[in-house]
C-alpha cells in the first residue's frame, strides 16, 4: 500500500432540524458571550436572521451583513472593523461559502491586525506553499451552511478577491477551521433552485477530484465516493422539491464529506481553474466547476485504472461490460447529464469569458498550487483543451 496521513479533520459537527434553535446554548459552551454574525443580504433580508438571532439570543452583539460574491477585500475590512466595534469574541457566520470565508477571513485580518500578506499562500518553486502560520490569537468560529455546499466549514483555507489587482487571495492555516459547525436542513430550504445547483455541483466536483488525486487515500476515496452518491440522488431532489428536509440533509452531510475528502487528498484542474476565472472574472464557482468537471473526468479518470468503476457506481451507473476507460467516459457523461437537469448554464461562453480569455486562463492555472496534485502530469495545451471543451 501507498503511505498516507490524515492532516485535517472538522471539529465538532452538530446536524440536525432545527439546530439553530441550539445555536446560543452551543455558543455558551464555547465561552462565547459576544458574537459576530456574518452574512450577505440574502441571509439578513429573510427569515434566516430571524431565526439566528432567536437561536442566538442575548449572545449576539452584532450582525454585518455587508458580505458580497467572492468576498471583496473591502467586505472584508469592513467586517474587522464591525467586529472591533462591538468587541466580538467569537465570529458566526451564516450562509454559503462567502460567508464562511469570510467569517473565516475577518477572524484572520483580526488575528494580524489586518496585515495578511505574509500568510497567503504563495506556491514556491519546490512545491511548498510557504507563508506564516497564524498560530493562537484566532477568533473562534461557529459556522452554519445554508447551502448545499462550500464545504469551508471543515477546511483550514479561505479565499478573498482583491478587485483593483483582480486577484483572488488564498490563505491555509489550521487556526482557520471553525471550531463547531451546524448542520440543520431546514436553513437550506431558503436557498434557491439555482443557488442549490451552484453550490451542490461545487461539492460534486470535489468529491470528483478527490478520487482523481494524485494523494487520494482509502479515507478520502470512502468520503469522496458516499458524497458523490449522497449528491447524484439528492441535489436534484432539493430543487424538484424545495421542502424535502431529507434531500436537503443529505447534500449538507454530503458536501462536508466531499470537504474533508478533498482537503485530504486535494483537487487539481476544475479548482485551480476556478482559482483564476474566480479572480479575474468574479464567476461563482459553481459555474465554473460544473462546467470544467465533465472534460476534466474525460482528461484525467483514465489516470485511476480499475477505480473508475467505483466512479461509475457511485454516480449510478451499472460497470457491466464496459472496460475501466469505458466505465470513467460512462462517469463523465453521467455528470453531464446532471448538469443538463440542473439550472445551471451549459457554457462557459454564456459567461462574461470570451474565447479570446481562455489561453491567458490556461497560463495562469498552470501555476496555481493545485495543479501538481493532477493524477498525472497535464499541460497547458490540455488545461486549455478542457477550456475550450468547456466554452
Amino acid at each position: 500500500m501507498n503511505p498516507y496521513q490524515i492532516d485535517h479533520w472538522p471539529n465538532q459537527v452538530c446536524a440536525a432540524p432545527g439546530a439553530v434553535s441550539r445555536l446560543g446554548a452551543l455558543a455558551a459552551e464555547m465561552g462565547v458571550r459576544r458574537a459576530l454574525v456574518v452574512c450577505g443580504a440574502t441571509v439578513a433580508g429573510g427569515e434566516m436572521l430571524t431565526r439566528v438571532r432567536a437561536g442566538l439570543g442575548d449572545v449576539c452583539a452584532g450582525v454585518f451583513d455587508g458580505i458580497e460574491a467572492q468576498n471583496p477585500l473591502p467586505c472584508i475590512e469592513a467586517g474587522a472593523e464591525a467586529a472591533r466595534a462591538i468587541d466580538a469574541d467569537a465570529i458566526i457566520s451564516v450562509g454559503g461559502g462567502s460567508a464562511i470565508d469570510a467569517g473565516k477571513c475577518i477572524a484572520m485580518m483580526l488575528a494580524t491586525g489586518g496585515d495578511y500578506m505574509p500568510y497567503l499562500i504563495e506556491f514556491g518553486a519546490k512545491g511548498s506553499m510557504d507563508r506564516q502560520t497564524l498560530g493562537d490569537g484566532v477568533l473562534p468560529h461557529i459556522a452554519m451552511p445554508t447551502t448545499a455546499g462550500s464545504s469551508s466549514e471543515v477546511m483550514p483555507t479561505a479565499g478573498c478577491r482583491d478587485p483593483a489587482a483582480r486577484r483572488k487571495l488564498l490563505f491555509w492555516d489550521s487556526a482557520l477551521v471553525p471550531r463547531l459547525v451546524v448542520l440543520d436542513p431546514e436553513m437550506a430550504v431558503f436557498a434557491s433552485p439555482s443557488l442549490t445547483a451552484h453550490s451542490g455541483m461545487t461539492a460534486m466536483a470535489r468529491c470528483i477530484e478527490g478520487l482523481y488525486s494524485a494523494k487520494r487515500n482509502p479515507v478520502s476515496t470512502g468520503l469522496a465516493l458516499h458524497g458523490a452518491k449522497l449528491l447524484r440522488r439528492s441535489l436534484p431532489r432539493s430543487i424538484i422539491e424545495p421542502g424535502d428536509i431529507d434531500a436537503r440533509a443529505e447534500c449538507q452531510i454530503a458536501c462536508l464529506m466531499s470537504g474533508v475528502a478533498t482537503i485530504n487528498a486535494m483537487a487539481s484542474i476544475v479548482h485551480a481553474v476556478g482559482h483564476v476565472v474566480g479572480g479575474r472574472f468574479g464567476l461563482q464557482h459553481g459555474v465554473a466547476h460544473s462546467l470544467l468537471l465533465p472534460p476534466s473526468m474525460r482528461l484525467l479518470l483514465p489516470a485511476i485504472g480499475e477505480a473508475q468503476f467505483d466512479v461509475l457506481e457511485a454516480l449510478g451507473g451499472r460497470r457491466d461490460g464496459l472496460s475501466a476507460d469505458e466505465a470513467g467516459s460512462a462517469a463523465a457523461a453521467s455528470i453531464a447529464d446532471l448538469i443538463g437537469e440542473l439550472p445551471l448554464r451549459q457554457r462557459l461562453g454564456e459567461t462574461n469569458i470570451g474565447e479570446d480569455d481562455l489561453p491567458g486562463i490556461a497560463d495562469a492555472a498552470m501555476d496555481d498550487y493545485m495543479m501538481p496534485d493532477a493524477p498525472r502530469a497535464v499541460s497547458r495545451d490540455e488545461v486549455l483543451g478542457v477550456l475550450r471543451q468547456a466554452w
